[in-house]
Protein backbone atom coordinates (compact mmCIF):
# COMPACT_ATOMS: atom_id res chain seq x y z
CA UNK A 1 0.00 0.00 0.00
CA UNK A 2 1.40 3.18 -0.76
CA UNK A 3 1.27 6.25 1.61
CA UNK A 4 1.47 10.11 0.37
CA UNK A 5 4.58 11.95 0.15
CA UNK A 6 5.29 14.33 2.81
CA UNK A 7 5.59 17.03 0.55
CA UNK A 8 1.71 16.16 -0.70
CA UNK A 9 0.31 15.87 2.85
CA UNK A 10 2.04 18.93 4.41
CA UNK A 11 0.22 21.33 1.22
CA UNK A 12 -3.54 20.05 2.64
CA UNK A 13 -3.63 22.27 5.97
CA UNK A 14 -2.13 25.01 3.63
CA UNK A 15 -4.76 24.39 0.99
CA UNK A 16 -7.56 24.16 3.54
CA UNK A 17 -6.37 27.52 4.97
CA UNK A 18 -5.71 29.26 1.99
CA UNK A 19 -9.60 28.39 0.49
CA UNK A 20 -10.53 29.03 4.02
CA UNK A 21 -9.98 32.68 3.87
CA UNK A 22 -13.25 33.41 1.55
CA UNK A 23 -15.42 32.45 4.16
CA UNK A 24 -13.28 34.15 6.89
CA UNK A 25 -13.17 37.17 4.50
CA UNK A 26 -17.07 37.23 4.43
CA UNK A 27 -17.33 37.48 7.55
CA UNK A 28 -15.12 40.07 8.46
CA UNK A 29 -15.87 42.45 5.78
CA UNK A 30 -19.66 42.55 6.89
CA UNK A 31 -18.84 43.95 10.79
CA UNK A 32 -20.49 47.36 10.34
CA UNK A 33 -19.08 50.75 12.18
CA UNK A 34 -22.19 52.84 12.09
CA UNK A 35 -25.39 53.05 10.50
CA UNK A 36 -27.34 56.40 9.67
CA UNK A 37 -31.00 56.18 10.83
CA UNK A 38 -34.03 54.08 11.78
CA UNK A 39 -37.19 54.63 9.90
CA UNK A 40 -39.96 53.15 12.33
CA UNK A 41 -40.41 54.28 16.19
CA UNK A 42 -39.42 51.13 17.46
CA UNK A 43 -42.30 51.87 20.34
CA UNK A 44 -45.19 51.68 18.16
CA UNK A 45 -45.53 55.44 17.25
CA UNK A 46 -46.20 56.85 14.05
CA UNK A 47 -43.38 56.15 11.10
CA UNK A 48 -41.97 59.19 10.22
CA UNK A 49 -41.57 60.16 6.09
CA UNK A 50 -39.23 58.15 4.36
CA UNK A 51 -35.80 58.53 4.21
CA UNK A 52 -35.08 57.17 1.06
CA UNK A 53 -35.32 57.90 -2.09
CA UNK A 54 -37.02 55.41 -4.31
CA UNK A 55 -38.04 51.68 -3.56
CA UNK A 56 -35.44 52.31 -0.73
CA UNK A 57 -38.37 53.58 0.68
CA UNK A 58 -39.79 50.14 0.66
CA UNK A 59 -40.16 48.21 4.15
CA UNK A 60 -38.08 45.53 5.02
CA UNK A 61 -40.96 43.14 4.03
CA UNK A 62 -41.39 44.82 0.92
CA UNK A 63 -37.69 44.46 0.10
CA UNK A 64 -38.28 40.44 1.17
CA UNK A 65 -41.07 39.74 -1.48
CA UNK A 66 -38.75 40.59 -4.79
CA UNK A 67 -35.81 38.29 -3.69
CA UNK A 68 -35.70 34.38 -4.68
CA UNK A 69 -38.48 31.85 -2.60
CA UNK A 70 -37.39 28.72 -1.66
CA UNK A 71 -39.46 26.95 -4.41
CA UNK A 72 -37.07 29.09 -6.72
CA UNK A 73 -33.90 26.90 -5.94
CA UNK A 74 -33.26 23.22 -6.72
CA UNK A 75 -35.77 21.31 -5.09
CA UNK A 76 -33.19 19.35 -3.06
CA UNK A 77 -31.31 22.63 -2.14
CA UNK A 78 -31.12 24.11 1.83
CA UNK A 79 -32.31 27.66 1.47
CA UNK A 80 -32.05 29.90 4.62
CA UNK A 81 -34.15 33.68 4.23
CA UNK A 82 -32.05 36.16 6.84
CA UNK A 83 -34.81 39.49 7.04
CA UNK A 84 -33.43 42.49 9.91
CA UNK A 85 -37.31 43.38 9.75
CA UNK A 86 -35.82 46.88 11.53
CA UNK A 87 -36.53 48.87 9.31
CA UNK A 88 -32.87 50.52 9.33
CA UNK A 89 -32.36 53.34 7.07
CA UNK A 90 -28.59 54.49 6.48
CA UNK A 91 -25.46 52.97 5.51
CA UNK A 92 -22.19 51.08 6.99
CA UNK A 93 -19.08 51.93 6.69
CA UNK A 94 -16.09 49.48 6.84
CA UNK A 95 -13.23 48.98 8.51
CA UNK A 96 -10.03 47.46 6.02
CA UNK A 97 -8.34 45.13 8.22
CA UNK A 98 -7.42 41.55 6.95
CA UNK A 99 -7.08 39.60 10.90
CA UNK A 100 -3.12 39.07 9.75
CA UNK A 101 -4.34 37.03 7.02
CA UNK A 102 -1.52 39.33 4.88
CA UNK A 103 -3.10 40.04 1.87
CA UNK A 104 -0.45 42.02 -0.52
CA UNK A 105 -2.00 45.01 -1.48
CA UNK A 106 -3.61 45.29 1.62
CA UNK A 107 -6.97 47.23 -0.12
CA UNK A 108 -7.41 43.95 -2.03
CA UNK A 109 -8.56 42.17 1.12
CA UNK A 110 -12.18 43.17 0.33
CA UNK A 111 -12.36 41.85 -3.11
CA UNK A 112 -12.71 38.68 -1.38
CA UNK A 113 -16.38 37.60 -0.14
CA UNK A 114 -19.12 39.92 -1.35
CA UNK A 115 -17.42 43.10 -1.44
CA UNK A 116 -19.37 46.21 0.21
CA UNK A 117 -20.50 48.83 -1.72
CA UNK A 118 -21.67 51.17 1.81
CA UNK A 119 -25.39 50.19 1.23
CA UNK A 120 -27.12 48.76 4.02
CA UNK A 121 -28.36 45.19 3.62
CA UNK A 122 -31.78 44.44 4.43
CA UNK A 123 -32.84 40.79 3.44
CA UNK A 124 -30.60 38.25 2.15
CA UNK A 125 -31.18 34.55 0.59
CA UNK A 126 -28.86 31.73 0.80
CA UNK A 127 -28.78 28.67 -0.96
CA UNK A 128 -27.06 25.20 -0.23
CA UNK A 129 -26.37 22.24 -2.53
CA UNK A 130 -26.44 19.19 -0.80
CA UNK A 131 -23.97 17.56 -3.14
CA UNK A 132 -21.16 19.47 -2.34
CA UNK A 133 -18.32 17.34 -1.03
CA UNK A 134 -18.37 17.12 3.03
CA UNK A 135 -15.38 19.34 3.42
CA UNK A 136 -17.61 22.13 2.20
CA UNK A 137 -20.79 21.01 3.46
CA UNK A 138 -22.03 24.23 5.61
CA UNK A 139 -21.26 26.69 2.57
CA UNK A 140 -23.76 29.24 0.78
CA UNK A 141 -23.13 28.18 -2.90
CA UNK A 142 -25.85 30.87 -3.72
CA UNK A 143 -25.98 34.28 -1.64
CA UNK A 144 -28.61 36.94 -2.90
CA UNK A 145 -29.14 40.25 -0.93
CA UNK A 146 -30.98 43.90 -1.53
CA UNK A 147 -29.65 46.46 0.03
CA UNK A 148 -30.96 49.70 0.25
CA UNK A 149 -28.28 52.71 -0.96
CA UNK A 150 -27.91 56.38 0.29
CA UNK A 151 -23.80 56.86 -1.10
CA UNK A 152 -24.26 57.01 -4.82
CA UNK A 153 -20.60 57.00 -4.86
CA UNK A 154 -20.30 53.57 -3.38
CA UNK A 155 -21.10 51.27 -6.28
CA UNK A 156 -18.75 52.96 -8.24
CA UNK A 157 -16.28 52.75 -5.41
CA UNK A 158 -16.61 49.34 -5.52
CA UNK A 159 -15.91 48.78 -8.85
CA UNK A 160 -12.75 50.98 -8.89
CA UNK A 161 -11.53 48.48 -6.01
CA UNK A 162 -12.28 45.11 -7.85
CA UNK A 163 -10.15 46.91 -10.73
CA UNK A 164 -7.21 48.13 -9.08
CA UNK A 165 -7.01 44.21 -7.86
CA UNK A 166 -6.94 42.07 -10.95
CA UNK A 167 -3.92 39.96 -9.07
CA UNK A 168 -3.06 40.28 -5.56
CA UNK A 169 -2.10 37.36 -2.88
CA UNK A 170 -1.94 36.85 1.02
CA UNK A 171 0.32 35.10 3.62
CA UNK A 172 -1.46 31.77 3.39
CA UNK A 173 0.27 31.02 0.10
CA UNK A 174 -3.00 31.80 -2.01
CA UNK A 175 -2.41 33.37 -5.28
CA UNK A 176 -6.21 35.45 -6.94
CA UNK A 177 -7.20 36.41 -9.96
CA UNK A 178 -9.75 38.72 -11.14
CA UNK A 179 -11.59 38.31 -13.88
CA UNK A 180 -14.07 41.45 -14.96
CA UNK A 181 -17.05 39.76 -16.71
CA UNK A 182 -19.04 42.71 -17.07
CA UNK A 183 -19.05 46.69 -16.40
CA UNK A 184 -22.43 48.29 -17.97
CA UNK A 185 -23.66 51.65 -17.58
CA UNK A 186 -26.63 52.02 -19.25
CA UNK A 187 -28.51 55.87 -19.40
CA UNK A 188 -31.56 53.45 -18.43
CA UNK A 189 -31.85 50.32 -16.67
CA UNK A 190 -29.90 49.05 -14.31
CA UNK A 191 -26.09 49.48 -13.49
CA UNK A 192 -24.34 46.39 -13.40
CA UNK A 193 -21.09 44.80 -12.23
CA UNK A 194 -20.01 41.08 -12.69
CA UNK A 195 -16.15 39.40 -11.44
CA UNK A 196 -14.89 36.05 -11.20
CA UNK A 197 -12.20 35.42 -8.78
CA UNK A 198 -9.69 32.43 -8.62
CA UNK A 199 -8.36 31.41 -6.00
CA UNK A 200 -4.48 29.23 -6.70
CA UNK A 201 -3.08 27.49 -3.75
CA UNK A 202 1.09 26.76 -3.69
CA UNK A 203 1.10 26.64 -7.97
CA UNK A 204 -1.40 23.02 -7.93
CA UNK A 205 -3.95 24.97 -10.03
CA UNK A 206 -6.18 21.12 -10.38
CA UNK A 207 -5.70 20.50 -6.79
CA UNK A 208 -5.99 24.04 -4.73
CA UNK A 209 -8.13 25.81 -7.56
CA UNK A 210 -11.68 27.53 -7.05
CA UNK A 211 -12.97 30.01 -8.71
CA UNK A 212 -16.12 32.30 -6.95
CA UNK A 213 -18.86 34.41 -9.13
CA UNK A 214 -19.97 38.10 -8.47
CA UNK A 215 -22.78 40.12 -9.23
CA UNK A 216 -23.69 43.69 -8.43
CA UNK A 217 -26.48 45.67 -9.84
CA UNK A 218 -28.32 49.11 -8.62
CA UNK A 219 -31.61 50.41 -9.28
CA UNK A 220 -33.98 52.78 -7.96
CA UNK A 221 -32.00 53.13 -4.99
CA UNK A 222 -31.47 49.75 -4.12
CA UNK A 223 -28.26 47.39 -4.82
CA UNK A 224 -28.82 44.20 -5.57
CA UNK A 225 -25.24 41.80 -5.01
CA UNK A 226 -24.99 38.48 -4.61
CA UNK A 227 -22.13 35.35 -5.40
CA UNK A 228 -22.14 31.82 -6.30
CA UNK A 229 -19.55 28.93 -6.05
CA UNK A 230 -18.27 27.21 -8.59
CA UNK A 231 -20.62 24.79 -10.60
CA UNK A 232 -23.90 26.85 -9.82
CA UNK A 233 -22.93 30.17 -11.72
CA UNK A 234 -26.02 29.35 -14.39
CA UNK A 235 -28.75 28.85 -11.38
CA UNK A 236 -27.30 32.19 -9.52
CA UNK A 237 -27.48 34.37 -13.01
CA UNK A 238 -31.12 32.76 -13.52
CA UNK A 239 -32.09 33.93 -10.28
CA UNK A 240 -29.88 36.93 -9.94
CA UNK A 241 -31.68 38.44 -13.16
CA UNK A 242 -35.52 37.48 -12.27
CA UNK A 243 -34.94 39.77 -8.71
CA UNK A 244 -33.65 42.40 -10.81
CA UNK A 245 -36.89 42.02 -13.14
CA UNK A 246 -38.85 42.41 -10.24
CA UNK A 247 -36.98 45.36 -8.91
CA UNK A 248 -37.42 46.79 -12.28
CA UNK A 249 -41.54 46.19 -12.57
CA UNK A 250 -42.09 47.91 -8.71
Amino acid sequence: MSTPSPTRTSRRPRVAAALCVLATAAVLITAPVLFAAVRSDRAGGPRPDPLAPGLAALSDHELADLLPKPRDFPGSWTVDQVTELSDTFGYFRYHVYDEGLGFRPAECFGVVGVASTGALGAVRVFGHDPADPPEVAHRKDIRLMVAREFDSSGFDALVDLVSRCLGFSNAAAASYTVRILEDSRPDAGAQRFRYALTTTVGGEPTEATRTDYYAYARQSGLILSGSASAGHQDAFNDLFEATLRRIAGT
